[in-house]
């Protein structure tokens, strides 16, 4: 058996294979390890892959927040609780996203979704990462970005008055003590501010979201896929927002003079089919 996760900060997504079997895909909530306890993680991971008690096989865990020695340990250590017969390996979901959108393909690799991140991918490994920064040092076009920019404009009464009463409509009252609340006190901040991009996704056409969204990616670009000074390699992005606003990307990306090869929600199925050739299921 092998199972494959490819996990955010929002939620994981699980694939189990089997010979001869069709894939069995899971949704569950996410996990930030960078936050979470390994018995946190482990009640998480227990509502999915106790389907797998008693099992031996292989499973690659990729995951947001993987960025430290200690983190990859407390991450396979609740693995390995819940599944013990498994060979564990984990990951970084910008590994995830290299491996599932390019497979032993040269390029740059990019997440854009709750978070942002980006990393130069070669014969098969990140050689180099500049450092996504997380919602308040960096996280560029990402959800996380754009929902700190809109609120941000909202509290200040910076927002064209009709997308103000709009996000007033529509995300019931916003109370400025409840939005510091959410920022700064919560033990998700990342998905609270990324929750407002379905609001942004809904006002598209709107010329303040369409110069947001422009800006977002713009700066993406600058500060992160042009530091590698590898424009002849292309890009594969993978995540939500990727996928939402895709016309935006690609549009701002061709200004750059970047080929965007691919944009897919998840590294799920990218991943399913590379460990599909990788290991004979």
């Amino acid at each position: 058996m092998i199972v494959v996760a490819d996990s955010g900060s929002t939620s994981i997504d699980w694939r189990i294979l089997e010979d001869d079997a069709p894939v069995r895909r899971v949704v569950s909530a996410g996990v930030n390890p960078v936050y979470q306890s390994v018995d946190e993680m482990e009640r998480v991971f227990g509502d999915v892959l106790r389907q797998c008690a008693g099992a031996k096989g292989r499973l690659y865990f990729y995951g947001a927040g993987v960025v430290s020695e200690r983190v990859t340990g407390a991450v396979r250590e609740a693995l390995s609780n819940v599944l013990p017969g498994f060979e564990v390996s984990v990951g970084s979901d910008l590994l995830a996203a290299a491996v599932a959108s390019l497979g032993c393909r040269d390029g740059v690799a990019a997440i854009l979704g709750t978070g942002s991140n980006s990393g130069l991918y070669l014969g098969g490994r990140i050689v180099r990462n500049i450092p996504a920064g997380g919602f308040i040092l960096g996280d560029e076009g990402s959800g996380a970005w754009l929902g700190k920019r809109l609120l941000s404009d909202y509290i200040k009464g910076m927002l064209p008055e009709d997308l103000f009463s709009a996000l007033k409509e529509e995300s019931g009252p916003l109370d400025y003590a409840e939005i510091v609340e959410n920022v700064y006190r919560s033990r998700m901040p990342s998905r609270y501010l990324a929750s407002f991009s379905p609001f942004l996704k809904r006002h598209e056409e709107h010329e303040y979201v369409r110069l947001l969204l422009e800006d977002g990616f713009r700066t993406f670009m600058q500060r992160n896929v042009l530091g590698y000074g590898r424009k002849d390699l292309p890009l594969a992005v993978v995540g939500s927002v990727a996928v939402a606003y895709e016309d935006v990307l690609r549009s701002v990306a061709s200004g750059f003079g970047i080929e965007v090869l691919g944009v897919e929600a998840s590294a799920g199925d990218g991943l399913v089919r590379f460990y599909r050739n990788k290991d004979g299921i």
